[in-house]
């Protein structure tokens, strides 16, 4: 199975040397889980985005740059998601990436009058999906956001949500998988990431987040079911075609 990423952003320079970008650490977590899956990196911020039938299925990252601007790369980029959900291609955004695909469908993302979600936090899973194999009640994702998805869009249903941020987790139907979190992070950066954050937060906000971070998380659990979203994507694919060709 083929799978692009699509990168919408790049690490911090003085961080890199940790896990590398946004691609490599998605690559790296998910090959671990599915060593089978192909991936091929596209440069969003750069204009280069695939023609939709280049990859059975796409992840878009996470970036520094606000979804709610309208750089020409982020209005090329939504334009784009709009083709891919006509399609029904299979997609997953995280971070950023969650909040772009939910602007170019008809919500809203804005900055957070709550602040900086930094380090971890619990969310309540409000729904289960197919592709959710173990079925749980909430989960501890590590986060580094300031902006959220303020309004959801008209078909997405939230799956995971708590008080800071009630659309937490989106799909629509079983194509579309969006989370404000990133699995794809591995402790030792996202505590580099707080301590980078020092100085725009308030002291106990920066030891509170340093704390959440050293807690058990539940990462593992969000890239299963990335895996498994794609999986089964695949499996419906096959079924399709087969009924066709009969």
């Amino acid at each position: 199975m083929k799978i692009g990423i699509i990168t919408c952003g790049y690490v911090d320079p003085s961080l890199v040397d940790i896990d590398g970008q946004y691609v490599d650490m998605i690559t790296t977590n998910l090959h671990a889980i599915n060593d089978s899956i192909e991936f091929i990196n596209y440069d969003a911020k750069a204009g280069l985005l695939p023609n939709l039938d280049a990859c059975f299925g796409y992840i878009l990252t996470g970036s520094v740059d606000n979804a709610y601007d309208n750089e020409p790369w982020i209005t090329n980029l939504m334009e784009w998601i709009i083709r891919c959900e006509a399609q029904r291609k299979p997609l997953v955004g995280i971070c950023f990436g969650h909040q772009l695909i939910a602007r170019a469908l008809g919500g809203k993302v804005e900055r957070s009058n709550k602040g900086w979600g930094l380090g971890s936090y619990e969310v309540q899973i409000c729904a289960q999906k197919r592709w959710m194999k173990l079925g749980v009640d909430s989960a501890r994702l590590l986060v580094s956001h300031q902006d959220q998805v303020t309004i959801a869009p008209s078909g997405m249903k939230v799956v995971a949500k708590n008080d800071f941020c009630p659309n937490f987790m989106l799909v629509k139907d079983n194509h579309i998988m969006t989370v404000q979190g990133h699995p794809e992070f591995s402790a030792e950066f996202t505590e580099a990431v707080v301590h980078n954050f020092k100085p725009l937060v308030t002291e106990n906000h920066y030891w509170s987040a340093l704390k959440e971070v050293r807690k058990p998380q539940d990462s593992a659990l969000l890239l299963h079911w990335i895996d498994s979203f794609f999986e089964m994507a695949k499996h419906d694919k096959e079924i399709e075609q087969m009924q066709q060709a009969i």
